[in-house]
């Protein structure tokens, strides 16, 4: 008897088997590739838009014209921090771009640094809207911190990452 050599049904059946459980894995990848990289297009406008709305803030604080005593009676804004971006009860965020904005040209105008600085506009930056800044300094302290955030939606505001730089006195001792 002269016998060909040749795949099993059952054989077949198996190598049909393993190649679609790879196939659908790899499949299954496809949505979490796609939902990284809008995550990772969510990140960079987050970080460019904290860049352009850090980076004038810091510039104004620490040029070397500025004053110690206009320096060191920089305030607090909002005063309760984050706090103050939330409603009476607590759970829902508001209007935070322009509470934000409001920080920022609070902060500009306590500075007196004679310079036109503006809040950074949105389109620069993408789809997000929604913005929170918060201004820590304590009087008499050489140091001023300063957070920010920004999303799409001001229910995910809180949520995201913060961007956060400290600034030092770097002006003139004028007491």
């Amino acid at each position: 008897m002269n016998f060909r050599k040749a795949f099993t049904l059952m054989e077949v059946n198996l190598a049909i088997l393993i190649m679609a459980g790879g196939i659908l894995s790899i499949v299954g990848l496809y949505s979490l590739g796609f939902r990284e990289n809008r995550q990772s297009r969510e990140d960079v406008a987050g970080a460019a838009y904290a860049d352009s709305v850090l980076s004038p803030l810091v510039m104004a604080a620490s040029a070397t014209n500025l004053k110690w005593s206009v320096f060191r009676n920089i305030k607090s804004n909002p005063a309760r921090g984050w706090r103050d971006y939330l409603d009476s009860n607590g759970l829902t965020i508001k209007d935070s771009a322009g509470k934000a904005q409001g920080v920022f040209s609070d902060f500009i105008g306590s500075l007196n640094v004679g310079a036109s600085f503006y809040w950074p506009k949105e389109s620069t930056v993408g789809d997000l809207k929604n913005a929170g800044l918060v201004i820590v300094h304590t009087e008499d302290e050489a140091v001023i911190r300063i957070g920010f955030r920004a999303s799409k939606t001001q229910g995910e505001l809180l949520a995201l990452p913060l961007y956060y730089t400290e600034v030092r006195f770097q002006g003139i001792q004028d007491e």
